[in-house]
């Protein structure tokens, strides 16, 4: 289906479910082609996945890998555009025996007829296929989003503009390719940009489009190592690109930053460790909707970086909603607040309607790092943390369900914390969560001192693998002294 088209399309449509990747249960709609986007033709081999085939209805897609994740197997990606309803199958190109089509919150019941899987998708949603149960094997995320418009000039000089094509702009000694104030970068469907992307002190700037930027190699120069880092940016916006990040380090981050929108952000950087899929650091009115994130470290971490050392004296971090997710940690923690946590304070913080596909502790030590949750916060600074709320969050597979501590260490003293000023965790509501996980599902709270405690906590409708959490004394809950006014409702 030609672009031409795709207005007509969307002005004959009505999608009834969200326009990203968390979307209820699909009702029926008319199918329609795909709009799909050709890997570019010069991409080098090792950038594309022949571990699966996908078409949707009568269009091939064409699927790139990712690179390995921690236990060396390949994960795989592919996205197109959906005007309406579509028939979907995948083949893997090996043996299995069993599949699941995660999250279950799509609704999603597909059919095996010999190697192939087919299902039909309603609308817009992100899909990932697991095989034989094997979480840590070879995964495949299918991105079907909603028809791209307003596409910009790509002779307007405030647009960075890169067409369909490799561009390889990451060779040794290269810098950051630079946004500045009233700027949009734009990356098409069917371009892979191999470099990076920063923006400094910057206003009013947009990073869209389908397209792909890749980085798999260390850059060694005065800028720091994220594919895509946001300092000190305002009033700006990232939308419907993906980011792969195959090597160990952030994949995309903003510093300092205030009214930025993140809308139907992709990342899939598989490569142990330390690939945070996109870090909120001292940064205040954020709102992430959409994302679909696959890491190897924190999917998406709350932190508090600052040169100071009172937090008192550092950047306060506030007003975040992270809404209609979901979120793959092969390591570390799918929802982290902390564990860097200098900040004048961090309140008023929402995680809402959450898939968390899966959670691991850690590759080289499993269950040896007993504070790595699918839901947790971890601070490590004597600073307050007030009115955060996880709610309407559903559980696939994780090592552990939440997290609450004050500690001096974190990950074998690798970050060290100072208790020396004032601090409290309070107020933190937990509603609606549903974990359907075989892991542990521990619940920690663990507060530092007399003087320093985690207190008015609510767990609201915690479900776990069907029977829901009556009290504090159920068996999920690890407590310690320094706790009070914990609540189960």
């Amino acid at each position: 289906m030609r672009r031409q088209s795709i207005v007509q399309a969307l002005l004959v449509m009505t999608i009834v479910t969200t326009l990203f990747g968390c979307t209820p249960k699909q009702s029926e709609a008319k199918e329609e082609p795909v709009i799909t986007y050709a890997a570019p033709a010069d991409l080098p081999e090792n950038y594309r996945s022949t571990e699966f085939a996908v078409k949707a209805g009568e269009s091939a897609i064409d699927l790139y890998n990712a690179g390995n994740n921690s236990w060396n197997q390949p994960v795989s990606y592919g996205y197109f555009d959906m005007p309406g309803a579509s028939t979907i199958t995948i083949t893997p190109n090996f043996e299995y025996s069993s599949f699941e089509l995660v999250p279950r919150s799509l609704g999603i019941k597909g059919e095996r007829s010999g190697n192939s899987i087919t299902f039909k998708l309603n609308g817009p949603a992100n899909v990932s296929l697991v095989l034989d149960g094997n979480y840590q094997g070879k995964v495949l995320h299918l991105f079907a989003q909603i028809p791209e418009k307003d596409i910009p000039d790509a002779n307007d000089p405030d647009v960075i503009f890169f067409g369909p094509g490799f561009h390889d702009l990451g060779e040794y000694g290269s810098v950051p390719t630079m946004i500045s104030s009233n700027q949009t970068l734009y990356i098409s469907g069917g371009a892979v940009v191999r470099g990076r992307f920063r923006a400094d002190n910057a206003t009013n700037i947009t990073v869209r489009g389908r397209g792909i930027i890749l980085n798999d190699y260390r850059s060694k120069d005065e800028y720091d190592d994220i594919a895509l880092a946001l300092n000190y940016v305002t009033k700006s916006t990232v939308k419907d690109i993906i980011v792969n990040r195959d090597t160990n380090s952030w994949t995309s981050s903003m510093h300092g930053s205030s009214d930025v929108e993140v809308l139907n952000y992709k990342a899939v950087s598989p490569r142990y460790a330390s690939s945070d899929g996109f870090n909120i650091v001292s940064s205040h009115d954020i709102v992430f909707d959409g994302s679909f994130i696959h890491s190897t470290d924190d999917a998406v971490a709350i932190k508090g970086l600052s040169q100071e050392e009172d937090p008192a004296k550092a950047l306060p971090v506030y007003n975040i909603t992270y809404k209609n997710a979901q979120l793959w940690a092969d390591g570390n923690n799918s929802i982290g607040i902390g564990a860097e946590t200098v900040a004048a304070y961090f309140k008023n913080i929402t995680f809402d309607n959450i898939d968390v596909l899966y959670n691991f502790d850690d590759r080289d030590h499993p269950d040896v790092l007993p504070d790595r949750s699918a839901i947790n916060i971890f601070a490590l600074h004597g600073t307050e943390f007030k009115d955060i709320t996880f709610q309407n969050i559903r559980v696939e597979k994780a090592k552990r369900l939440i997290n609450v501590q004050m500690d001096t260490t974190f990950y074998f003293g690798a970050i060290q914390g100072n208790w020396s000023w004032p601090g409290a965790i309070s107020g933190i509501r937990y509603k609606d969560i549903t974990s359907y996980s075989d892991g542990t599902n521990e619940i920690k709270v663990e507060g530092w001192s007399k003087d320093r405690i985690v207190s008015d906590i609510t767990f609201d409708n915690v479900v776990i693998n069907g029977k829901k959490v009556e009290s504090t004394k159920d068996s999920h809950f690890t407590i310690n002294k320094y706790t009070k006014d914990l609540k189960v409702k």
